[in-house]
């Protein structure tokens, strides 16, 4: 019989949040959690966490917002990066493509290569930190949201405790939230349905130590032979390497009648692997771990209960094949959309209505997601490498998370994505410009005008040791040569710092075309800590911002010189945009975005 360690202090009968799901996208939310000064308990039915295998990719826009959060330094010491994808038939190099558009501007544009359980590790050292641990074997056994349901505290949940002596015990908090995979007994209880179907299509996956002399096993590839199915292969960490087999549709099943087995096994693995490499050799030094998985795609009917206390995240909210690596990296997207708006609610900086926008922007990304992910494994069960590594390219700007967009549709009730109406001339916002309200903001390079030095635009943003960069918004001031706009922009400033208490935690940079001398002359109406230079790549910051989408005719007009105020969302997500010449104007769009949510 295993006893509690009466040393540890009991868990609290009452928290904001109950996290189902030890995985990273339940790690992710706890931390988030815990560092907006909130109080959480996480649960998982495993009794211990998974060392290995699964979802290995973390994709560029993911780091970034990891790094909102300051939770990226220890996986990027571990992980292998990789920035391009190439595809081989018979033992001949077909394709190379980056992994990453080349007009993306972040600071991470690659792929990282790391193990879940490392991903996992990492979160939960950091969350040790707070002395919060995944309390395992435990689950959710049922949720009471009409006792309480007026209190502090409406959500009460029964929480099961599988370790021997302690049954079970009552949780009151304020939110759940279902980050217990795709089997996910939260989505259950809702009586929320999980939708989609799951294909005949099987795919062996191994981890392995192997020696070869196949040259491009530092970054991934997709390599096919004419006698042999096709596979994908990528490094790892500590030396590693990760293969997947894409087999037929239907293989599975002639295999168990055939062999009177239940699944692919291991030897098929490595032959297909050893045939499809041919020329080149590989060696199976050590295997680590394996699986066969069935290629589907499913996804939940809706992803938050009727009161928007209990919600779906990661596979419990859509679930879909490894092939692109999806899985892991919309789960944790789905965290940093829902969380910093909990958080805002119940700091009453946002109205409560505005829950509703996690269902109406990630549940349009999972279809998506979803979408291209039955087309990806179709094509990679197709056995032609040629059509797989098109399909990545095609999508690439999407999976790895730069092209995913929060856009308003005209059916939702609420919105944190506002363009105004072409009607008002004095704010036009049209559709014909590239950059738009909904779209991730890019991270220009630029020049720090105190430091001197280059830097990335979110970098440039002062710190605030009270308040994380994920809860704070941003506004930038494209300002263009401040000898013709600085009155424009210290009139908005000013204005603007006036209404700082009616605010949410909101951080300002001034983004110019000017030169360092020129700005010096202005020192006294700005704060210099936050303007810097716009001089690289043609004053590329300015000019996303100001250029006309393919098919508007990119003319040039005096619209174009106006400053522009682009307010970012906590998630690193445009807002909104205004451009005009009126100082005034600006500041009150600003603070009406802002009273329109509060």
């Amino acid at each position: 019989m295993v006893t509690p360690d009466m040393s540890i202090p009991a868990p609290a009968s009452k928290v904001d949040f109950l996290v189902v799901g030890g995985g990273p996208v339940g790690l992710l939310a706890a931390n988030l959690i815990v560092q907006a000064g909130l109080t959480v308990r996480i649960v998982d039915i495993e009794y211990e966490p998974n060392h290995w295998g699964r979802g290995d990719w973390i994709h560029g826009r993911t780091l970034e917002l990891l790094e909102r959060a300051g939770l990226e330094v220890e996986l990027l010491k571990t992980g292998v990066k990789v920035d391009k994808m190439s595809s081989y038939m018979n033992g001949l190099l077909q394709k190379e493509i980056p992994f990453v558009p080349e007009e993306t501007e972040s600071k991470h544009e690659y792929l990282l290569c790391v193990g879940q359980h490392i991903t996992e590790s990492s979160l939960q050292s950091q969350l040790s930190q707070f002395d919060v641990q995944v309390e395992r074997p435990s689950t959710v056994v049922s949720m009471d949201r009409d006792g309480n349901k007026d209190g502090e505290y409406p959500i009460t949940a029964t929480v099961m405790h599988l370790q021997e002596g302690r049954g079970t015990e009552d949780v009151q908090c304020k939110y759940v939230l279902g980050c217990d995979g795709a089997h996910s007994d939260i989505r259950q209880q809702l009586g929320i349905t999980n939708e989609g179907e799951t294909s005949e299509t099987h795919a062996g996956v191994l981890d392995a130590l192997i020696r070869t002399n196949f040259a491009s096993r530092k970054e991934v590839c997709i390599v096919q032979s004419d006698h042999a199915k096709t596979i994908s292969m990528f490094p790892r960490e500590n030396g590693l390497t990760r293969l997947f087999v894409h087999f037929n549709e239907n293989e599975h099943e002639q295999r168990k009648e055939q062999h009177n087995r239940n699944k692919i096994m291991l030897e098929d693995i490595q032959r297909e692997a050893k045939r499809a490499l041919l020329p080149h050799r590989i060696e199976f030094l050590g295997i680590l771990y394996w699986s066969v998985y069935v290629v589907g795609q499913r996804y939940a009917s809706r992803l938050d209960s009727k009161d928007q206390r209990v919600f779906l995240c990661g596979d419990a909210a859509h679930s879909q094949s490894p092939t692109l690596g999806q899985g892991l990296n919309t789960g944790l997207g789905d965290v940093f959309n829902l969380i910093w708006k909990i958080v805002m609610v119940e700091r009453g900086q946002l109205d409560r209505k505005f829950l509703a926008t996690y269902h109406s922007e990630r549940w349009p990304v999972a279809q998506n997601v979803l979408d291209i992910d039955r087309i990806a494994a179709k094509a990679a069960a197709g056995h032609k490498a040629a059509d797989y590594c098109d399909v990545v390219e095609k999508h690439r700007l999407f999976t790895a998370g730069y092209g995913i967009s929060y856009e308003k549709n005209s059916k939702d009730d609420v919105s944190l994505v506002w363009a105004p109406g072409a009607e008002d001339e004095a704010i036009e916002l049209k559709s014909e410009y590239h950059m738009k309200p909904g779209m991730r903001a890019p991270n220009f390079k630029v020049f720090g005008f105190t430091s001197g030095k280059k830097t990335r635009l979110f970098d440039a943003i002062p710190k605030n040791g009270k308040v994380p960069q994920w809860l704070s918004y941003t506004l930038f001031v494209l300002a263009h040569d401040l000898r013709s706009t600085h009155e424009i922009v210290a009139r908005f400033l000013e204005e603007t710092s006036k209404a700082t208490t009616l605010l949410p935690p909101t951080n300002v940079v001034v983004i110019t075309t000017s030169t360092a001398d020129q700005v010096a002359a202005y020192k006294s109406m700005l704060d210099s800590d936050r303007v810097v230079i716009d001089k690289l790549n043609q004053a590329q910051c300015h000019r996303a911002f100001h250029r006309r989408a393919a098919g508007s005719g990119n003319h040039h007009s005096t619209e174009d010189e106006k400053v522009q105020v682009v307010l970012v969302r906590p998630d690193g997500y445009i807002g909104t945009i205004i451009r005009s010449d009126d100082a005034t104007l600006l500041s009150n769009r600003v603070c009406q975005y802002f009273s329109n949510i509060v």
